[in-house]
């Protein structure tokens, strides 16, 4: 599936939609990829916002690697310091497990969950996004 979005904000809403569906299909991994400045913060704090947690709280913060947020048992993961990911280097598997996962810079990862939704974000303009979804 392939949607474009025009704004931030409707990038926020994509994020929303798409979170409230991995509830309802009980989807634990949502894997983000794209270059720098695409919008996968911006989608992260839209997917986080379906599980009641406030977009100011998710940040891109390229030194924390896993936020979690208790409340919703929802893990935010940015891998942009990190390269080529393998099981055995760190366990995200155990979140992968317990909890909702959106991962930011999931190229850098060897391996995913088979049931892992995929989102790969291009920028057109400014403005325009393109976003392709496989699951």
């Amino acid at each position: 599936m392939r949607i474009f979005t025009y704004s931030e904000k409707e990038t926020k809403i994509l994020g929303k939609m798409i979170g409230f569906f991995a509830q309802k299909q009980k989807i634990n991994v949502i894997a983000l990829y794209g270059e720098m400045g695409v919008g996968k913060t911006v989608l992260t704090k839209g997917i986080a916002s379906s599980f009641g947690i406030d977009e100011k709280d998710i940040a891109s913060s390229s030194f924390i690697i896993v936020s979690y947020y208790p409340e919703a048992n929802f893990y935010h993961i940015d891998l942009y310091r990190i390269n080529n990911i393998k099981e055995e280097d760190i366990d995200l598997w155990e979140y992968f497990e317990t909890g909702t996962c959106v991962i930011e810079w999931a190229q850098n990862l060897s391996e995913l969950p088979d049931s892992t939704l995929k989102i790969k974000i291009d920028l057109v303009d400014d403005k325009t996004r393109i976003f392709e979804m496989e699951f």
